[in-house]
């Protein structure tokens, strides 16, 4: 297993910190997976498992990056300058530093994003070319709704009141808050014409599980699979083994529909 490169990605004035899995012993330019963290989180993940989901797609073929957004993990910023607006625009730098790299197929993109992660992917997707498959796990369908339910009402009438409210000891700005009510990421995903798999499970305390079943109505080339009894960060190692597995089989699946295509032309 070869070792994951760390790079920085320059934003604005800036930089995000990211670590870059690379497939070992490719002979072509390999497909890439972005993955993108949800709320609060970073590009470790709980429990490691963005870290181990690097490796288990890498040593698929996959080039496989990891990122934090600003404010989060290793990357620049303090969480309270951050906002959802601010997310979809860094995802945007991410994708454009990452196209660069001989190593890839800017053609063939793949984002992967959890919870809060998972709508900025849905905002991102349909507006670039390269993006040609989206996955979702455990996705946040209405930013405002779904983030409030987990910080309370209570930190959005003390962030207005106070400018900032201490959640986990991450500060969330009121405007964080209000920028969240900006975005309708079922709305805009539906002008995504490429394949969609959303993965659930449906004892996920923090975000309805109802999502997948509206990420899937969304669009006309929708995917879903619920892992019973998962929580939101599929903390076990079978939720983790049925997550990667099951996106894998269905990546797998579109490789052969495409080359199938192919052929008969």
């Amino acid at each position: 297993m070869m070792a994951a490169k760390l790079i920085q990605i320059p934003v604005e004035s800036y930089e995000l910190s990211a670590a870059v899995h690379f497939p070992i012993n490719a002979e072509d330019k390999a497909p890439v997976m972005i993955f993108v963290h949800g709320f609060i989180g970073n590009k470790i993940g709980e429990h490691r498992m963005f870290v181990k989901a690097a490796n288990f797609f890498s040593s698929l073929g996959y080039v496989c990056v990891r990122f934090d957004f600003s404010g989060c993990g290793e990357s620049d910023g303090l969480y309270k300058e951050l906002s959802f607006s601010k997310k979809v625009t860094e995802l945007k730098a991410v994708i454009s530093y990452i196209s660069h790299f001989k190593e890839i197929d800017n053609r063939n993109i793949t984002l992967v994003g959890h919870s809060l992660g998972g709508a900025v992917t849905a905002i991102v997707a349909p507006f670039l070319t390269n993006i040609n498959k989206i996955v979702l796990w455990a996705p946040v369908a209405r930013p405002y709704k779904d983030i409030v339910s987990i910080t309370s009402e209570k930190a959005v009438v003390l962030a207005k009141k106070e400018g900032k409210y201490d959640f986990n000891g991450f500060e969330i700005s009121h405007t964080f808050f209000e920028d969240l009510k900006l975005y309708n990421p079922l709305k805009t995903v539906s002008l995504y014409s490429g394949p969609l798999l959303i993965i659930h499970g449906d004892q996920d305390q923090d975000v309805p599980y109802t999502n997948a079943d509206e990420y899937f109505h969304a669009t006309n080339r929708s995917e879903r699979y619920i892992i019973q009894d998962a929580d939101h960060t599929f903390s076990s190692h079978y939720f983790e083994d049925t997550l990667f597995h099951q996106t894998n089989k269905w990546l797998e699946y579109l490789t052969l529909e495409q080359k199938t295509v192919i052929e008969s032309l």
